[in-house]
């Protein structure tokens, strides 16, 4: 929109009707205060995502899914091919990343009560997003059939089994057999690369049509933003690609000094082979560590499952409509016990597996 439909807008009067693909791209703003730093973690999430998706379409191509081709082919095209272990090594690393400005962007959204209604919808939103990366990463672990990916299935599979009901048929479903072979490598490659993206699209859609529709919480001050709106197209794509270019030089030096993983090919008859869980499942593994025997459920199913849906609630029990952390002291100081419970149980398990693993 031109500088003289901005300055009509800005005093409060119409601006005559505009035609054309140009203005209806250019006609959307960002409320300023999308810019400041508490605000950052959405937008870095998009951007890790967009490399996810870039990086894994880049290793499609070179991917095969069977088992020991399928480890020949990400050897390959990590060790063989120009910029291949750059390629892999951001795919890597923006998974992890992406679980901490998913963690970070949640505990924003927590402190500042922006649950609250009329915004819920987008807080429960959030949330079935938050829900399915996990399962990018479960169904991705297995695709380079290596030794770590292979068991640490295998484990998983014996955790899923232990849910009452369900449990043996979800097996049955992705395992899709009595043994992890090319079945199962099918399977999770289909989940990985074509299922979960377009359920991926479709959540984040959703959420941006919520947020879009119910807007960004309000300052809790109560005033309104000093600055005005930044208009979508120039400002806020170039703020986004400017975003995506430095995300992409950082986790590309990660990826050049520290290589993602690549462990020896899957060999189904070494059970002795342990892997270690990855640091963002060491409090789950833990539970299921502390819960033996028939009790494997509460830690598998149980606790994680209540921890899922009082968050899904949240709205409905955290019923009062004052959004300032100093009016909300029983419910920072609940989700404070449930975060030290997390770090205790991530540092148990972390002495455990990786300090003192011969014990």
């Amino acid at each position: 929109m031109s500088e003289p439909y901005v300055m009509l807008e800005e005093e409060g009067r119409t601006p005559p009707p505009q035609d054309g693909l140009l203005c209806w791209l250019t006609r959307p703003r960002l409320p300023s205060e999308t810019v400041c730093w508490h605000r950052f973690f959405g937008v870095l999430q998009l951007a890790l995502i967009a490399l996810l998706f870039l990086s894994g379409l880049l290793m499609a191509f070179s991917y095969t899914p069977v088992p020991g081709t399928a480890y020949d082919s990400v050897d390959y095209f990590q060790f063989s091919l120009p910029f291949g272990d750059i390629v892999r090594g951001v795919h890597h690393y923006a998974w992890n990343s992406l679980l901490i400005v998913m963690g970070l962007h949640l505990l924003r959204a927590f402190v500042v009560g922006a649950y609250k209604p009329p915004r819920h919808p987008v807080w429960l939103s959030g949330l079935l997003f938050l829900l399915l990366m996990p399962l990018f990463i479960i169904t991705g672990d297995l695709l380079p059939w290596d030794q770590k990916g292979y068991w640490s299935t295998q484990v998983r599979f014996s955790i899923i089994s232990s849910i009452p009901g369900l449990g043996d048929f979800m097996v049955q479903m992705l395992r899709g057999g009595g043994l992890t072979g090319i079945v199962t490598l099918t399977r999770f490659y289909v989940l990985h690369v074509l299922l979960l993206p377009a359920v991926l699209l479709g959540i984040l859609a959703l959420h941006l049509c919520l947020l879009a529709r119910h807007g960004l919480s309000p300052p809790m001050d109560g005033q309104a933003p000093a600055r005005p709106p930044i208009p979508l197209l120039p400002s806020g794509l170039n703020r986004f690609l400017l975003l995506l270019l430095a995300a992409m030089i950082a986790l590309a030096a990660a990826a050049y000094f520290h290589p993602a993983p690549l462990g020896d090919p899957a060999d189904p008859s070494d059970t002795s082979f342990v892997p270690r869980p990855e640091w963002w499942v060491l409090f789950l593994n833990q539970l299921v560590s502390i819960f033996k025997g028939p009790f494997t459920v509460v830690g598998s199913a149980v606790i994680p499952g209540g921890l899922i849906l009082l968050l899904a609630a949240l709205p409905w029990l955290d019923r009062s409509p004052d959004r300032r952390p100093s009016r909300r002291i029983g419910v920072l100081a609940a989700a404070l016990v449930v975060l030290i419970a997390i770090t205790v149980l991530s540092v148990m398990g972390y002495i455990e597996h990786f300090v003192r693993p011969e014990h």
